[in-house]
């Protein structure tokens, strides 16, 4: 059975947020625990000041997220990270940190933007990718009809990755991109269309 000492040992270790949650929780611990708790909780400062750091950890932590947040939406606008460091402040934050976070976010917002635009060669990209998925897809698919007679769950799901990554892999773009996930969609139609097709001229070779 572990002491209070033993308690005090692990104790120390804890985060502001494991004691406090502990502390909410006492009923669920021992006397030893509990003792030891309280102990460590003394040897920082106190309760209170535990909880004083804890507020003021979070007010730090929801002015990041605002940041972040607004630099992804802006970002996502097409703005760079040089406007939006002369348009942001902080009264919280250091001007270090503000454009830490804006550099960071700001590139995922424009990473995504990116991601999702739809121009002449994502339409050429999408068309060649949708070509090759049908190839890999279609290959799949028969073999799934020609050897086993029929598809599965698991199977359609093995052809609609390899359909969705060869068009992916071809344009260098993501689902969130419309013409992506069109050629997609459109491979894995033609992928068992085309097994249909084997399968009424081949037959059944299982």
């Amino acid at each position: 059975m572990l002491t209070t000492e033993d308690f005090k040992d692990k104790y120390k270790f804890y985060s502001d947020e494991e004691l406090c949650s502990i502390h909410d929780d006492a009923e669920n611990y021992s006397e030893d625990a509990h003792k030891a708790l309280n102990i460590i909780i003394e040897e920082k400062g106190g309760f209170q000041a535990l909880v004083d750091r804890l507020e003021a950890k979070a007010v730090i932590e929801n002015e990041k997220r605002r940041i972040s947040n607004e630099a992804v939406k802006l970002g996502l606008g097409g703005v760079d990270a040089s406007f939006i460091k002369n348009t942001t402040t902080s009264e919280i934050l250091s001007e270090e940190e503000v454009n830490e976070l804006i550099e960071k976010n700001a590139a995922i917002g424009l990473s995504v933007a990116e991601d999702k635009k739809v121009n002449a060669d994502t339409i050429v990209k999408s068309l060649l990718g949708c070509g090759l998925a049908t190839l890999f897809g279609g290959a799949f698919a028969s073999l799934q009809f020609l050897y086993f007679g029929a598809t599965s769950t698991l199977m359609v799901l093995g052809t609609a990755l390899i359909c969705y990554g060869t068009v992916k892999l071809v344009t260098k773009k993501s689902y969130n991109n419309w013409a992506v996930l069109i050629s997609s969609f459109a491979a894995i139609i033609i992928s068992y269309m085309l097994a249909v097709l084997a399968l009424s001229i081949f037959g059944y070779l299982g």
